[in-house]
């Protein structure tokens, strides 16, 4: 078992964030669990001391607020692709790519927060989410509430001043749209190699910040992953690594095909 000198499970976001600012104790934010238990347990991190348990927050939830759904951040990922709402959006996109973030006993631990905090370059609904163009909401030690898009958000980066600060929702537009997937992978249900993800609107210039279309033609948005140290938007040069999986040049030239396949799948949905 995890050897840890402390434990907490504050019942606000100050005294949440209080913990965390405070240098005397290497203190890390306990969301669902999933990666942070394991690592403990097996040692893999030998720099906590104390986790802050983030259950008694109040951050799980699903609420539709106008035309976006909001989503706590403490959210399980298998409540988050069976809500109504979020389960149909652009054609199910959701439930699509969160089967391939692991088993269901850990999508019933994992979190919508840490899913976005962890950002592993190989998570097919992290891109899903991207190509949704979902906002991040965070709020810092004074209360000071930031919401800025996923594809600009980076946790590990310190808040104004250095001030830590906490997931506390993402939005998702539920603009009309259709969802284009593809994925190369060892086996059917292992972890990508690379993959796709393609969120298309007919109609112009959508909510989930694509660019305006030409009469006729589809405005999508792309994400991919696998070809960087995080999922990200197609568009710009890959830098992708070589691993056991596949060479660096693989993944670039598979990055291609997915991204041709995801459009094509998105587009015979419209």
């Amino acid at each position: 078992m995890a050897i840890l000198a402390e434990y907490h499970r504050p019942e606000t976001l100050a005294a949440a964030l209080e913990l965390l600012a405070d240098r005397t104790s290497r203190r890390l934010p306990l969301a669902g669990g999933a990666q942070l238990v394991g690592a403990l347990e097996t040692r893999q991190r030998r720099d906590v001391d104390g986790v802050v348990d983030l259950a008694a927050l109040n951050l799980s939830y699903l609420q539709q607020v106008g035309a976006s759904l909001r989503v706590g951040a403490m959210t399980t990922l298998t409540d988050l692709v069976e809500h109504p709402l979020s389960a149909t959006l652009a054609g199910g996109i959701l439930p699509r790519t969160a089967r391939f973030e692991g088993p269901l006993n850990l999508r019933n631990a994992a979190t919508a927060g840490g899913l976005i905090a962890l950002a592993e370059p190989d998570s097919e609904l992290f891109a899903a989410l991207l190509a949704l163009n979902t906002a991040v909401v965070t709020v810092d030690r004074d209360g000071v509430e930031s919401c800025r898009q996923l594809d600009n958000f980076d946790l590990s980066l310190p808040g104004p001043a250095g001030r830590p600060a906490l997931i506390t929702e993402i939005r998702l537009p539920l603009d009309p749209a259709a969802g284009g997937h593809a994925r190369i992978a060892r086996t059917p249900m292992d972890r990508c190699i690379v993959a796709a993800v393609v969120v298309a609107a007919a109609d112009g210039r959508s909510a989930q910040g694509g660019p305006a279309a030409a009469e006729g033609e589809i405005a999508t948005r792309t994400a991919l992953c696998g070809v960087g140290p995080r999922p990200r938007l197609a568009g710009g040069p890959l830098t992708p690594k070589g691993d056991y999986k596949g060479s660096a040049a693989y993944r670039s030239t598979m990055a291609e095909v997915v991204v041709r396949r995801a459009q094509a799948d998105a587009a015979s949905l419209l």
